[in-house]
């Protein structure tokens, strides 16, 4: 199974004819050292996302232990986006965040969204990941959603309705906060309960 794979059984038909930009490969668990080395990739990469009409970047960490859990997952992503504002100063994470108030991470003037796949997500789930034991992140410039505006905004109930009809359901509520941080990790369940990934002890707690 490759992400490649899972995206073409997914029930959103945005993502089958995205046009990704290069891949990032993360071996170890040293996520911080190891994403410190792909800076220059990254940079390029959203330097010129909306130039070149990408839609998407992917980073594979191929430890299993980095997405088993939901647990491990909050945990990975918080360490991702702390790694993040060492490499870039455009990138920051809210203190408090409220969900109706407007972030966003920014790399070289794009602005982004974190989407995770992860194997401790259930087939219930929209981020199933079909037996495969690596965590994906999805990097999606915000240039993408701007440049295919109209055709999401015909799409989004058939998406929604698509889904839910397949038993993976997701909670279009939190989808569509204008607080990204609280769309970083998707819960299991209950859909409406958001994750704090950005507290140090969000993972302890559950």
């Amino acid at each position: 199974m490759s992400f490649e794979e899972i995206t073409q059984k997914t029930y959103c038909p945005f993502a089958k004819p995205s046009k990704m930009g290069p891949g990032i490969t993360m071996s170890t668990d040293d996520v911080e050292n190891e994403l410190t080395r792909h800076r220059d990739v990254i940079a390029e990469f959203f330097r010129t996302a909306a130039e070149r009409s990408r839609d998407g970047m992917i980073i594979t960490f191929e430890d299993p232990a980095l997405g088993v859990t939901l647990d491990a997952l909050t945990d990975l992503t918080r360490r991702f986006y702390t790694t993040l504002t060492r490499m870039f100063s455009s990138v920051y994470i809210p203190e408090d965040p409220r969900p109706d108030e407007r972030w966003y991470a920014m790399i070289e003037g794009e602005l982004f969204f974190l989407v995770s796949f992860a194997p401790c997500y259930p087939e219930t789930s929209p981020r199933h990941t079909y037996g495969d034991r690596r965590t994906y992140f999805l990097l999606q410039p915000a240039s993408t959603f701007e440049r295919n505006a109209k055709f999401i905004d015909r799409q989004r109930a058939g998406i929604q309705r698509a889904f839910a009809a397949v038993g993976k359901p997701y909670d279009a509520r939190l989808a569509n906060l204008e607080n990204d941080a609280f769309k970083a990790v998707m819960p299991i369940d209950p859909l409406g309960h958001h994750i704090p990934w950005w507290a140090p002890e969000a993972s302890a707690a559950r």
